[in-house]
């Protein structure tokens, strides 16, 4: 869902509140040379967030400039921009390849998504997101033509906002990371496609700068830490310095910070119809995500997964209904057995990422036997992350083993001590 260009930003200057801005884009003007060149980029904006960039060095922000200027001639953006502006009622499903990657990305921006400042903001599901679905219909190439008609509708909102205010700024992109089957699997049969990842980053961060001021990546479990330190050193250090991460708990307020709570959708935290948001992510349940386990009181259970040598695998856990369970993590050896994490009573969201140093098994422990009463419910993940570029290959199953209930555990002391928690 997109929001139309209600007119045509002006083709005079803006008048910018900031003064830097404006001596910074006179003095660019008074550069010999210059005329051709901000005649192709063809917007007064993306040469002050060029500016603003390089801190108002002139002669640094030219050279960028220059560059994209000739990107721009070369990829045929003037063309794309003068269409948004002929057909300003265009939405995303217009757009090139628009549908294909609406249905496998499912996302909303603008319409009714709009911030407190009165611009657009974006909301992309990418838990749910389909790129193996997405490739299998339209190549790199394609997307990468979608992403620039999407690039030049958000310059657009950005010129047209600068003219009422004189404000320089950039959108906020808010990244929905819940994902039903757990982030993890999530990431196992989708990481390959870091590629294209790369190439639209790398596009938008080289010719677009300050489009995207913030990116916040919301309903964040606990794996996603685990991801990030595959991801982050194969995008543009500018773009990782955008990034937010907001745990589930924290992202309502955060966003309504940023939002009125009437243009926010249920599943972030507002009262807005999820359906009137991103009708594909209105049906699922955030109460967990990954599998899930049922232990009975006085039991424990245990979930391994076999590593090789190198092999980085990320694990976690929460609790429903506010109880805790005594989680401890452990890796199997020829002859040995080290240990990752110490078993402790966990109640809030938890997990890490472990390195194999050699090949083994990584061993998850759920004890429940300090319990006489209650059950426990937990969600958990444990999967290998694959290496960037990695073939995508079946994910790995989980080895269950056989459910404990150990006769020689002692038995808590009190009651307080059988249900504290449990």
């Amino acid at each position: 869902m997109a929001g139309p260009v209600e007119q045509e930003p002006s083709t005079g200057q803006i008048r910018w509140a900031d003064p830097r801005v404006a001596s910074g884009l006179e003095e660019l003007r008074a550069l010999p040379d210059v005329d051709e060149v901000l005649g192709v980029l063809d917007s007064e904006l993306l040469a002050a967030a060029f500016l603003a960039r390089y801190d108002f060095d002139v002669q640094r922000a030219f050279e960028a400039i220059s560059h994209t200027a000739s990107w721009r001639k070369q990829s045929g953006i003037s063309e794309v921009r003068a269409k948004l502006l002929t057909e300003p009622t265009m939405s995303f499903s217009d757009f090139p390849h628009g549908p294909t990657v609406l249905k496998h990305f499912p996302q909303c921006e603008g319409g009714v998504a709009m911030d407190k400042r009165g611009l657009p903001y974006a909301i992309r599901c990418v838990g749910i997101a389909d790129a193996t679905g997405l490739f299998s219909i339209i190549s790199e190439d394609e997307m990468m033509q979608f992403q620039t008609y999407l690039c030049e509708w958000r310059l657009l909102q950005l010129e047209k906002f600068a003219k009422e205010t004189g404000e320089l700024t950039g959108l906020l992109i808010v990244q929905d990371m819940f994902a039903p089957a757990g982030l993890l699997n999530a990431w196992r049969k989708h990481g390959s496609k870091t590629k294209i990842m790369r190439r639209l980053t790398g596009m938008m961060d080289e010719h677009y700068p300050g489009v995207m001021e913030s990116v916040l990546l919301v309903n964040a479990p606990w794996a996603l830490h685990a991801i990030l330190r595959i991801l982050t050193p194969l995008l543009p250090q500018r773009v990782v310095k955008k990034l937010q991460i907001v745990p589930m708990a924290q992202t309502p307020e955060r966003l309504q910070q940023l939002i009125e709570v009437s243009c926010l959708p249920q599943f972030l935290g507002g009262s807005g119809a999820d359906a009137d948001f991103v009708p594909a992510r209105a049906a699922l349940d955030a109460s967990g995500s990954g599998s899930e386990l049922f232990i009975k009181a006085g039991q424990k259970e245990e979930r391994s997964l076999d590593l090789q040598k190198g092999d980085v695998a990320a694990f976690g856990l929460s609790v429903a209904n506010g109880l805790d369970i005594m989680f401890g993590c452990h890796f199997e050896k020829e002859e040995a057995v080290e240990e990752v994490l110490s078993a402790r009573r966990l109640q809030e969201e938890s997990g890490s990422s472990f390195a194999a140093p050699c090949d083994g098994k990584l061993v998850l422990t759920f004890d429940n036997s300090y319990s006489w009463v209650k059950p426990k419910e937990v969600h958990f993940e444990l999967s290998k992350l694959p290496a960037e570029d990695e073939a995508q290959t079946p994910s790995e199953g989980l080895q269950e083993a056989a459910t404990e209930t150990p006769s020689d555990l002692a038995s808590p002391s009190t009651p307080s001590e059988m249900d504290a928690s449990g």
